[in-house]
């Protein structure tokens, strides 16, 4: 009787041991959201429109459709015209909705969140990294002057003022 109260412990220490190694694999050690992803998630549910540029290829390995394809059947990249256009680059545009979705999809992917895609962590960190700061910059009850965008292309050199000569 005794022999088979401790194998009955036994099997309950390995049972629970089993579910929380079980529970660790399904959840994943997901580090922590990036700092004001949050509030950038707030931000981004208020706008009507957002667009990104971006390289088609990135596009389809981090776009949104991937967990819900229907919230973001709409949201299409269209080529861009001229040099842009020859470099690959396109042009999606989301509604804040789908905003939301996709910088949630960004954040697991850079997390290690349940459904992340480790293949992709360091696109989807470019796509976030990229996208976070205009959504920071919108200011809730101030219409934009243009839709707010953000562009994904390190090549794009930003518009500066001419040197002075010296």
């Amino acid at each position: 009787m005794l022999t088979n109260l401790f194998r009955c412990r036994r099997r309950v220490a390995s049972a629970a041991l089993a579910a929380v190694t079980a529970f660790t694999l399904i959840t994943g050690c997901a580090d922590d959201p990036p700092a004001g992803h949050s509030e950038r998630l707030q931000k981004a549910a208020g706008v009507a429109s957002f667009k990104i540029t971006c390289t088609k290829d990135l596009w389809n390995r981090t776009k949104p459709g991937r967990v819900n394809a229907n919230s973001h059947e709409d949201a299409k990249p269209h080529g861009l015209p001229g040099a842009a256009g020859k470099r690959g680059l396109v042009e999606i545009t989301l509604t804040g909705a789908q905003l939301v979705d996709y910088l949630k999809i960004l954040e697991q992917d850079i997390s290690g969140g349940p459904g992340a895609q480790p293949s992709i962590e360091e696109l989807s960190r470019r796509m976030y990294d990229a996208i976070a700061p205009v959504v920071d910059r919108i200011e809730k009850g101030k219409p934009a002057a243009e839709v707010p965008q953000a562009v994904v292309d390190d090549a794009v050199v930003p518009a500066s003022p001419a040197s002075s000569p010296s």
